[in-house]
This record gives C-alpha cells, structure tokens and sequence, in this order.
C-alpha cells in the first residue's frame, strides 16, 4: 500500500486527507458515525468514482455543510473508514490470541481460528474493503499508524507462536510475518473477487490453514528438495 501514500510536501493534499475536527459531544459523534455509516453504504452502491459528498449527506440525513464541517473531502472520509478496519483486524488479532492462551488448542486449531477470524471481516462488505484497501489514498500519518499495527501484530503473534510445541521455526517474528502477511493478503482477494473463486470458502480456509501449518511445523533446511 506505500505505492499510494500522498507526498507529505503537499499541504493541499494532505489537508484534503485529514478530518477537519474531532468530535466531543454526543451530538457531534452521532453525525460523524452517521456520515461514516453512510459513505460505506454508497461506496458499496455506486463505488468510490461515483460516491459522491452530495450523496454520502443525503444517505446520512444531513447538509453538504455539516458533512464539511467534519471532513475536507470524501477521501478524508475513506481514510477515516480505513482507520476504522484497522482498528478491527487488531482487535481481531489481539481477541484471538487471547482465547488460544485461554483454550490451549494446538497450532492446527488456532490457525484455523485465526484465518476464520480475518476472513469474516473481509467478507462482511468486500466490496468496501477492497475500496479501502485498493483505491483510498493514505496520507502520510495512517501510514506510520499502519507500520505500526503491523510491527505490533507480528510482536503479538510471534511471542504466541513459542508457546507451540509444534512451531519448528528459528525466527517466531519472521514467522509471524509472514503468516499475518499471506493471511491479510489472501482473505482480502478472496472476499473481493468472488468470481474468480475456484474454492468455496471452507475449503480456502482449509487449504491455507494446511498450507501455514506445514510452514510453521518445518525446521528450515529440514526437508530435501525433491524432483
């Protein structure tokens, strides 16, 4: 996604990006959360060239002027959206680990519950996430809040991944990267492009568990090469 973060040189840019105030009282939070309620429904109807400002107040019951009042500009308003699944993939992530320390299960179960986990918040609007993750220009700062969440996630997942008899790997962060990488990865082009699916959704969630399993279960350099 760093192909897409705005030159940080352009203030005008940057400015068109970030929301123009934060919400404090109740009022306020409710004609934010209705705008950003809003601007989901349209992208997913009309797509992000045609989901207009004009159409995103209406579908949310107030003025042009009071949408501006909170955000520049209706890629200000995706950014916000994008903050938004952030804000729930780590969640996600941190909820999980949580119940495998819990539960205890073995590494099969628990990466089945991770990929299930991810792929349902991809597939609840795919049509959005792709919006969000494809299209949306990123400013400079949701950037560094990304770096950040990722560097988080693989500290999470790799100090979970020792606990595991199983895990064979020498680096459990390296490992973690590459599991949380290929499952962000995966889920989000499945859900996006359900025409192109040769799997139903079971069976991706098997296959990639199998897949991740073999990796993380395998010594590096323990397996010949075979012809």
């Amino acid at each position: 996604m760093s192909t897409r973060i705005t030159d940080s040189q352009n203030s005008k840019s940057k400015k068109r990006l970030e929301p123009r105030k934060k919400p404090v009282q109740g009022r306020s939070k409710a004609s934010v959360e209705a705008i950003l309620m809003a601007a989901a429904q349209v992208f997913e109807a009309h797509g992000y060239a045609a989901g207009t400002t004009n159409r995103i107040a209406e579908r949310a019951g107030v003025s042009v002027g009071t949408l501006y009042q909170y955000f520049p500009s209706k890629e200000a308003i995706v950014v916000a959206l994008l903050e938004e699944h952030l804000l729930e993939t780590t969640r996600k992530l941190h909820e999980w680990v949580g119940h495998m320390v819990s539960l205890r299960h073995g590494l099969r179960d628990a990466l089945t519950d991770y990929v299930q986990g991810i792929m349902d918040v991809h597939e609840t609007r795919p049509r959005l996430q792709h919006i969000l993750l494809e299209e949306a220009p990123l400013p400079p700062r949701l950037h560094d809040l990304l770096m950040a969440a990722d560097a988080e996630a693989v500290r999470t997942m790799g100090g979970l991944l020792r606990l595991y008899p199983e895990f064979g790997r020498a680096d459990p962060e390296s490992a973690a990267y590459l599991v949380i990488h290929t499952v962000e990865s995966l889920t989000h082009g499945f859900a996006a492009h359900p025409d192109e699916r040769l799997l139903d959704s079971a069976r991706f969630v098997e296959e990639l568990v199998s897949m991740l399993e073999a990796y993380l279960s395998c010594s590096p350099g323990s397996t010949a090469t075979r012809l």
